[in-house]
């Protein structure tokens, strides 16, 4: 199952075009395919992938070329962090992981912005991944996304980790969980030069996460250095 079978480009002011829709003629938004590869395929697009005007100036980005799901393992790797709820319904509906598991969200913002009820019924209902598709680009953007799937009950709990002070520090002791890393955990404002032992514990996280997934996040990150902490994360 994988509604990323072919890459798009959102033209509408929805999902995270709204960041430069009105400022911006012809404001699209490219969103790659998915293969099922390794690390070595994650790379860099050569094209601009988005446009937004800040302070009276034209920032452009250019994101993932392809995004990545590591071969025989529950990792995704993606640009914008809003596509996670997407691979979490993915793997549920695969069943490879339960309703209400716990949410480790490392990440420089908590990602916690309200959003309306877009997956309808009560608790537990089935949901199909066409339409969490369409609620993850056209609905969600990068500040949204956890809400949804927190009121579908697909996420029981949420244990944020905001910077790398609270990394050195969490202490967990649960054992069904999703991981989910936004790597401008690592930008450099937020870093106190621990790194090391940052991606030690962030790599004991993973080897023990249901799901891992983990957005490159190029509105806040230079996408080389995103690449090459991935690499640290998962050689």
């Amino acid at each position: 199952m994988n509604n990323y079978n072919k890459p798009f480009q959102i033209t509408e002011n929805v999902g995270n075009n709204v960041f430069c829709f009105d400022k911006i003629s012809n404001a699209k938004l490219y969103v790659p395919k998915l293969i099922k590869w390794d690390l070595s395929d994650v790379k860099i697009w050569e094209s601009i992938a988005f446009r937004e005007e800040k302070n009276w100036k034209i920032t452009e980005y250019k994101w993932l070329k392809d995004f990545v799901q590591i071969k025989n393992k529950n990792i995704y790797i993606f640009d914008n962090h809003n596509h996670a709820l997407y691979f979490r319904y993915k793997e549920y509906l695969e069943w490879n992981m339960n309703r209400g598991v716990e949410l480790i969200h490392i990440d420089q913002h908590t990602d916690m912005n309200k959003l309306p009820p877009l997956l309808k019924g009560g608790k537990g209902e089935s949901k199909t991944l066409d339409s969490v598709f369409k609620i993850t680009n056209y609905h969600c953007n990068v500040w949204n996304f956890i809400q949804t799937a927190i009121q579908d009950w697909l996420i029981s709990k949420v244990h944020q980790i905001n910077t790398e002070h609270s990394i050195h520090n969490s202490q967990f002791t649960i054992n069904n969980y999703i991981l989910d890393i936004d790597l401008d955990f690592r930008s450099p404002e937020m870093s106190i030069q621990e790194y090391d032992k940052t991606i030690k514990i962030t790599r004991e996280l993973i080897q023990n996460s249901r799901v891992v997934t983990i957005a490159t996040s190029p509105y806040f990150l230079d996408q080389n250095l995103a690449i090459r902490i991935l690499k640290d994360l998962l050689k």
